[in-house]
């Protein structure tokens, strides 16, 4: 008797996150808890949960849902929207940011296609599993028109995106599409996963991509990953990246924004072109003509294009 009351309190802790207000046909919060086996069954015991749990925090904004909110997605919760209502009160034009960002990622990754680079790694991917020809389509839409045998791997440590990410973010054959759970704070670790995992040819270049990610990155933190990035690509690799920059002719406002994430309790570290450079390191960066658009009402936004140069920084 107690173990059949026990198995049935499975099916209640499998149901989507207290709060959930997205549609019935999303899935955002149904494939969080890997099942049970048919042995866990038969002891009444949950199955191990591939993740760890203290990731899972529905009342607290995420990142990645508030940056699919931004873009009109649908894979967001009541909290992300508390903070998306807090932001736009103090920066009107924060979600036009996010879009300005995700089309620069988009046509970015289309020319590097068009020029012959055929890996690409989207670090920090976010919940993009939006329709092919939207911003908030993942990056190999852009990129398998042009190299249909491309391979892409994406990357993130947010357990709910990678849920997303196996479940939907897919391509046919000869195209390789790879998710890896991995975290931009532990480079050494991630360049590790890489290599064992990511099915790349580590002859040839590779696209490494941060889309609108560097900014919850400490300096020494983003410095590490920089460096760790340019010593293990190949030569010739290429780094894209864009970057929320303050605007520096608003101190009060840029002051209250930063205030709005530290009370979301997510990193917020908008940084000055000129200090965005300087994280590059051994990065070439290539001229874009691509300025970041300040003043009240319009996005904040720096864009970069890097080449590693020929030879070995080991």
């Amino acid at each position: 008797m107690n173990e059949r009351k026990r198995a049935r309190t499975w099916p209640v802790r499998t149901t989507r996150h207290p709060g959930h207000t997205a549609a019935p046909s999303d899935t955002s919060g149904t494939a969080h808890i890997q099942k049970p086996t048919t042995r866990d069954h038969a002891a009444g015991i949950p199955a191990p949960h591939p993740e760890p749990r203290r990731d899972l925090r529905p009342n607290r904004p995420a990142s990645a849902r508030l940056a699919s909110l931004m873009l009109a997605g649908k894979d967001h919760l009541p909290a992300d929207r508390i903070l998306l209502h807090q932001l736009q009160a103090e920066d009107a034009g924060c979600a036009e940011t996010v879009r300005r960002a995700r089309e620069f990622l988009h046509h970015t990754v289309r020319l590097q296609a068009e020029r012959g680079l055929g890996q690409f790694l989207d670090l920090g991917c976010g919940l993009t599993t939006g329709a092919p020809g939207t911003v908030l389509a993942p990056i190999h839409t852009s990129i398998l028109t042009v190299r249909p045998g491309a391979r892409v791997t994406y990357l993130d440590r947010d357990p709910v995106v990678m849920t997303h990410a196996r479940a939907l973010l897919d391509a046919p054959k000869p195209a390789r599409i790879r998710h890896l759970h991995a975290d931009l704070t532990s480079p050494r670790t991630l360049l590790a996963m890489l290599r064992l995992s990511a099915d790349l040819d580590w002859r040839r270049p590779v696209v490494a991509v941060l889309g609108d990610v560097l900014h919850e990155l400490s300096d020494p933190q983003a410095r590490s990953l920089l460096r760790a990035l340019h010593t293990e690509l190949p030569a010739d690799s290429v780094l894209v990246l864009t970057h929320r920059t303050a605007d520096a002719t608003a101190p009060v406002r840029a002051v209250r924004v930063a205030a709005c994430w530290a009370r979301a309790g997510l990193p917020w570290h908008p940084r000055a072109p000129a200090a965005v450079d300087a994280l590059l390191g051994g990065w070439e960066r290539q001229e874009l003509g691509v300025q970041p658009a300040t003043g009240a009402g319009t996005p904040s936004l720096y864009a970069v294009v890097a080449v590693r140069g020929g030879g070995s920084t080991r």
